[in-house]
């Protein structure tokens, strides 16, 4: 006997259907149009790549969320649908908002810090939230649609019975966009290698949108970054890229390089862990860094080690910065320093410059490694040497977990709210912090002592800035615009800072035995790329440029100055190349940076993968690969360097993740 569907039937089956079909196009359109949005107002741009992407990969997205708002009774759905379209407005809206403040993007192990963010930035943030009310507007006209057509979009029909097919179904929307994408592999940096590999926000918002980005984020938090290795082999996981355990170990623990006695071969011996023997096995391939005719060069001298915050060489001029200039132009004078913006901004930038690692992308790096073993930090280093070893923050004492990490460094540390009063404006005075803390250090036999500024934060007003305001008459006839100005204005605290610093020390006679080192967090994003441009007088490059700075390295006793280095470097050679300065001991192949007065080739690395080295430099949204020879690249060589920059990045969280340095510190130890 045949079987078939009752005429009756079939209103009510397609009435079932459309009860997660509507809400699910709609909740398609809604976040297709944001994801859109969000990209011509970041970016300035849209690819037919990214836009092809983001909608195969929201589809799956609006399906699921179409099931929650479809697949319950018709009054929870039309409540849920218009609770879900505020959920992704907000979330798309709020990446839109701290995009265009920080140029990076917010992660949710952020949010559960927004206590800490809320209670030291909250009015800033009602600032920006007034000055970009235009995406807000944009953001909040779903939510204002889906009240309005709810009722519309969710009838009165049952979905019973039809929830595990259309779950199903996004399933295999799911998996078919991430086949497709298996399948693009072309170029150097695919999106087959940026979807499955890399760690690279930018990037993976520009092609695949903001709520793949979330995934992909989460993803990394849990399980990790994957390092270039190729693909398994019987025996166990394939080496990485550069390394063949049959070929003589580099010399470890030898004099002339800078290396301990790390036995490779019996960390890795038995080892179960995946990720463990990989890292065991790259960092056993690593050339180390051999000593050089600078090893030493400061041994037994006292260091002051500033992190200025939004610190660039636009920011020096002779007549109203006369110490960062003279500073900058004697002692070593690197002309090709850079200083990369990494995802956490200045908790990141102090991160990278201190410790030479890669921050790990999603997390709060500095905050996570308080809880482990930092063996070659210098406030470490400098302590074992005998040094008192401080460090010193003109804000709060505990934002981004400052008052763990810090003294887990080897510092004293102190801030506002722990050992450290100042007058109450915003920004604090780092002149005022300096004139407290020197005379602390001064008398001293031997100090070692970090600084973290933070008179030139953002924002660059008059009305939120008291350093712009104080500094306001020496700027004001400047042909610039009024943020530029204020931006300048606020830095020449900075500048005070330091002439008082460079005073304090010569009046304790200390000057001379003491080494100054500054450098910014990074470059200042409260200024937008075209007030940026009016300080550079050109157009400035977003990829390069914008992140080229300064690196004052100097003691008023050097015998050969200024000593010009032309190598190009940034702030993850600044932790190693002090090392060797000072003769510390350390391994240089579980450092990500190098030092830059040595032969080790050069390496900048960028949060979205661009790089430059001794060759060329790679543009990785472009994905071109440009040599300074004018020669064609050749196309394996330059997917060897993009998985020498992959391969950093990931050991490097490998290094966070899996406490790394108390596992070689450990094997050290039994020998």
């Amino acid at each position: 006997m045949e079987h078939s569907v009752r005429p009756q039937a079939l209103p009510r089956l397609f009435s079932r259907w459309r009860q997660l079909a509507l809400p699910s196009l709609f909740l398609l359109g809604v976040i297709y149009y944001e994801e859109l949005f969000l990209k011509l107002f970041c970016f300035r741009s849209l690819s037919v790549q990214g836009a092809v992407f983001t909608f195969l990969l929201t589809i799956p997205q609006a399906a699921l969320l179409g099931l929650l708002c479809g697949g319950v009774s018709p009054r929870r759905g039309r409540v849920l649908l218009p609770v879900c379209t505020a959920v992704i407005s907000l979330w798309i809206g709020s990446q839109a908002v701290y995009y265009h403040l920080f140029k990076t993007f917010l992660t949710l192990f952020s949010l559960t810090k927004m206590a800490m963010v809320a209670g030291a930035f909250g009015d800033m943030a009602v600032g920006e939230l007034l000055v970009n009310w235009f995406p807000i507007l944009m953001m909040a006209a779903p939510v204002v649609l889906s009240l309005l057509l709810r009722n519309k979009l969710i009838g009165q029909a049952q979905a019973s019975g039809l929830r595990l097919k259309w779950a199903a179904m996004a399933a295999a929307v799911q998996l078919g966009a991430m086949g497709v994408l298996l399948l693009c592999g072309g170029g150097v940096l695919s999106l087959r290698y940026i979807y499955y590999q890399t760690a690279t926000p930018e990037l993976e918002v520009q092609n695949f949108g903001v709520l793949t980005q979330t995934q992909l984020e989460l993803r990394r938090v849990f399980f990790g970054i994957q390092p270039a290795v190729g693909d398994d082999g019987p025996d166990g996981p394939a080496l990485p890229v550069g390394g063949d355990l049959s070929l003589p170990p580099q010399p470890a623990g030898e004099e002339g390089y800078h290396t301990l006695p790390i036995d490779f071969a019996a960390l890795m011996e038995g080892e179960t862990d995946k990720n463990l023997l990989l890292a065991h096995q790259w960092f056993s391939q690593r050339d180390p860094t051999p000593e050089n005719r600078w090893t030493g060069y400061f041994k037994g001298k006292n260091l002051i080690w500033i992190v200025a915050e939004g610190f660039s060489t636009l920011a020096m001029d002779p007549q109203r910065t006369p110490t960062l200039w003279q500073l900058s132009h004697e002692g070593f004078v690197f002309e090709n320093f850079y200083t990369p913006l990494w995802g956490v901004s200045t908790s990141d930038g102090e991160y990278v410059t201190t410790t030479g690692l890669i921050p790990k992308s999603g997390v709060w790096s500095y905050s996570l490694s308080a809880e482990n073993e930092m063996p070659f930090a210098l406030g470490r280093q400098f302590r074992k040497e005998g040094y008192r070893t401080m460090a010193f923050h003109d804000y709060l004492y505990n934002y981004y977990d400052r008052d763990k990490s810090h003294p887990n460094m080897g510092y004293e540390y102190y801030a506002l709210g722990q050992g450290l009063e100042l007058e109450q404006v915003w920004p604090p005075s780092d002149l005022e912090m300096m004139e407290q803390i020197v005379p602390m250090f001064a008398s001293e036999e031997q100090f070692m002592v970090y600084c973290l500024t933070v008179s030139g934060h953002l924002n660059y007003t008059l009305e939120e800035n008291a350093m712009s305001a104080r500094h306001w008459d020496a700027v004001k006839d400047l042909p610039y615009s009024e943020p530029v100005k204020c931006y300048l204005a606020c830095q020449m605290e900075l500048e005070l800072a330091v002439r008082n610093l460079v005073e304090q020390l010569e009046a304790a006679g200390k000057l001379e035995d003491t080494v100054i080192v500054l450098s910014a967090d990074h470059y200042p994003y409260g200024l937008t790329d075209e007030e940026y441009s009016e300080l550079l007088g050109h157009p400035v490059d977003p990829v390069f440029e914008l992140y080229e700075n300064t690196l004052i390295l100097w003691n008023s006793a050097m015998e050969a100055s200024p000593v010009t280095v032309e190598k190009y470097c940034s702030s993850l050679d600044v932790m190693p190349t002090l090392s060797n300065l000072f003769g510390l001991e350390y391994d240089s192949r579980l450092i990500m940076g190098s030092d830059i007065l040595s032969g080790d080739p050069p390496l900048v690395i960028f949060a979205n993968y661009s790089f430059i080295n001794d060759v060329g430099y790679y543009n990785s949204a472009l994905d071109l690969f440009t040599r300074w020879d004018g020669r064609e690249p050749d196309p394996e060589q330059v997917a060897s360097m993009v998985d020498e920059v992959q391969n950093r990045v990931a050991y490097s969280a490998v290094i966070l993740d899996y406490d790394y340095y108390r596992i070689a510190l450990d094997a050290l130890s039994r020998e």
